[in-house]
């Protein structure tokens, strides 16, 4: 989320020449539901949910990389829901920053170590989707949120890993082959 972010802000720096980043991680409305005043006129990203990304779920079992051969689960790949709002006083300020966030990741909606230096080692890709929402899911996001419409947009970062570097049970190594029976 913070590379998410960052990302962004070095953008919206560039396009809107301002020397702050106008994009935050973080909620708009505590959780008693008053509105956080040092998110005022900025871009709020907040994550709204998460699932497990189902094509990838039945990946093998790997080894531990210091060298022992032992059980290392396979990473789980996460969707990321992510909601990007414009917390603006100002209407159309708020609108020319969701047009930036939009242009942002249509032009550049997948990231790798190779064209992002900043993307932590564990990643292959992050993949960032435009997520379609109806007003039922809009009516919802904002129920669920506790806070009162911002125009805003929600992406989905796929193919965030999860891996727990600690190995399981330590596997046998076979150190010779051998038939079973023979007097050679």
């Amino acid at each position: 989320m913070s590379f998410f972010v960052d990302e962004l802000n070095v953008y919206l720096q560039s396009v809107a020449r301002s020397p702050e980043g106008k994009a935050v991680l973080s909620s708009y409305v505590t959780h008693e539901g008053s509105v956080v005043t040092l998110n005022q006129n900025k871009l709020c990203v907040t994550l709204i949910n998460l699932e497990q990304e189902t094509a990838t779920r039945n990946a093998p079992a790997g080894k531990s990389a210091a060298g022992t051969s032992a059980r290392l689960n396979p990473a789980i790949k996460l969707n990321l829901y992510v909601l990007c709002a414009a917390n603006f006083t100002d209407y159309l300020e708020g609108l020319k920053f969701i047009s930036y966030t939009l242009a942002f990741f249509q032009d550049r909606n997948v990231f790798t170590p190779q064209n992002s230096p900043r993307l932590d080692a564990g990643f292959d890709k992050l993949i960032v989707e435009l997520e379609r929402t109806g007003y039922d899911e809009w009516s919802k996001v904002w129920g669920m949120l506790g806070g009162k419409y911002l125009p805003g947009v929600i992406y989905k970062l796929r193919m965030v890993p999860v891996q727990n570097e600690r190995p399981g049970a330590a596997l046998p190594v076979i150190s010779t082959i051998g038939q079973a029976g023979s007097n050679a």
